[in-house]
């Protein structure tokens, strides 16, 4: 047996990262594999697949037992997903209600939550713009109101764009100032 012809057909399988392959004596091989671990389902050319923290592919079909993670939205998506990621996990009650991340000409991202609003994070800075949007929904539960859009993008407010039943009672657009 060649240990690295072992290792490198390992590495082969979708869900193998890394395999460790060694000839013990007598008669014995030590295998050590190290898994891929999902990170969110990535949407591209209108197709779902399972990508790892690296962006590499995982799965593409099966995906039903991974619904419950992001989807990403964009081509250059998994690479700067795990920052994003990571960042919403500060405000977990937060972090539950998104179930979409799209990528905006690269440099930027829109967020879906669960109950249809887009949430557009700036370009930079994004960590206080997250803060800003938790404070906002534990002040005034933000994301259970009619609300089609909130932007975030500008440093110094926020723009509210409620559904056009809203406007049509008086209550447009909404825009606030960051604290």
């Amino acid at each position: 047996v060649d240990p690295e012809a072992v290792r490198q057909r390992l590495k082969k399988l979708a869900w193998v990262r890394d395999a460790r392959v060694e000839r013990r004596l007598p008669g014995v091989i030590s295998i050590a594999i190290e898994e891929r671990v999902p990170m969110a389902l990535w949407q591209r050319g209108g197709k779902l697949v399972l990508v790892d923290r690296e962006g590499a592919v995982v799965l593409r079909s099966g995906l039903e037992r991974f619904r419950h993670l992001v989807t990403l939205v964009g081509d250059d998506a998994p690479k700067g997903a795990p920052e994003l990621l990571a960042l919403l996990a500060t405000e977990p009650q937060l972090e539950r209600r998104v179930t979409a991340a799209i990528r905006v000409g690269e440099r930027r991202w829109n967020l879906q939550m669960d109950n249809g609003i887009d949430v557009r994070l700036p370009e930079t800075d994004i960590a206080a713009a997250w803060t800003q949007l938790a404070q906002l929904e534990r002040d005034q539960k933000v994301l259970g109101r009619d609300v089609v859009t909130i932007d975030l993008r500008l440093p110094d407010r926020f723009v509210i764009r409620v559904s056009p039943d809203q406007v049509r009672k008086g209550k447009g657009t909404q825009i606030g100032r960051a604290h």
